[in-house]
């Protein structure tokens, strides 16, 4: 709740994981995002346009291969992602910073355990 009420950004679900996927990856093309997300390439485009359109991504074609377009994070999207860093600082500072090393430690086991016991599931991709 209080990630999601720090945060402003009016994106969908599958635009954040679009733009988490680049940021991940730094320069990604619409063919690698189009399979990572399982939709079709007009798909990606239309969410890609969407995103270009608020300065979050920006494409460029590849100058090796015309018919390839790479996507980079734009001037709004890397902004997005420095917010994002000082919510989960001010989060850490607020919340998880009262918790002993010890539990620390346990809770980020915990944490591992449950993501591979939902990739060994095949529900979703690495977090």
């Amino acid at each position: 709740k209080v990630h999601q009420h720090l945060v402003t950004d009016d994106l969908s679900t599958k635009q954040m994981i679009l733009m988490d996927f680049i940021h991940k990856n730094k320069s990604v093309t619409i063919g690698q995002i189009a399979h990572y997300l399982n939709i079709t390439s007009s798909a990606v485009g239309q969410l890609v346009s969407k995103l270009e359109d608020q300065r979050y991504v920006i494409r460029q074609i590849n100058p090796k291969n015309r018919r390839e377009i790479f996507v980079h994070l734009d001037i709004a999207g890397i902004q997005y992602f420095e917010r994002e860093e000082e919510i989960k600082r001010y989060i850490i500072a607020k919340y998880y910073s009262k918790l002993e090393r010890s539990e620390l430690v346990q809770l980020k086991e915990i944490i591992q355990k449950l993501n591979n016991i939902v990739l060994k599931e095949g529900m979703v991709e690495e977090i």
